[in-house]
């Protein structure tokens, strides 16, 4: 996590890995086909972690109001662990510099962080759309904006980072 990339995780219900980015295999090892919370839980040196068996079960039983964040020390420095559920699904986030803001081109506007919101809840476009009284295609351009300025790929990556960046909570 040198570069400031955070390690990312994706679990299923059972807690089986099925994803990994490039920091996470190296901070964690190669993880894919194993327990989230043997992986993730398994880090050397870390204090604070609050990974449990079947916590990845758990966390979605409780469903996307009960995403769980902890601070926590790495190595001696600060990290910030983030699991969103996210259909069924969990994606861990962890993060160096958990007390670091947005950087300006992070930012989001008021608007993108209704939008925001409402995904995290759940919600699919049209949803999101008729709670917030415009079009679909209006959300999808506020959705591909925040995209772009988070460099996410995903709305699953997109929900995540918003929790890392305190945009959720």
């Amino acid at each position: 996590m040198a570069s400031g990339t955070p390690a990312v995780v994706v679990a299923r219900r059972d807690g089986t890995l099925i994803a990994q980015n490039a920091p996470s295999r190296r901070l964690m090892g190669p993880g894919t086909g194993k327990l989230c919370w043997d992986v993730v839980g398994g880090l050397d040196e870390a204090e604070g972690l609050p990974c449990q068996t079947n916590c990845v079960g758990r966390l979605l039983n409780d469903g996307l109001e009960r995403t769980q964040r902890a601070d926590l020390k790495l190595a001696g420095r600060s990290h910030r662990l983030t699991c969103v559920p996210v259909n069924d699904c969990v994606v861990c986030v962890l993060n160096c510099g958990a007390d670091r803001d947005p950087d300006k081109w992070q930012l989001l506007t008021h608007r993108e962080q209704e939008v925001l919101s409402l995904l995290a809840e759940g919600d699919e476009t049209p949803a999101v759309a008729e709670k917030l009284e415009v079009s679909e295609s209006t959300v999808r351009t506020h959705v591909e904006k925040m995209r772009s300025k988070l460099g996410v790929r995903t709305r699953a990556a997109l929900v995540a980072l918003g929790f890392r960046l305190g945009y959720l909570t």
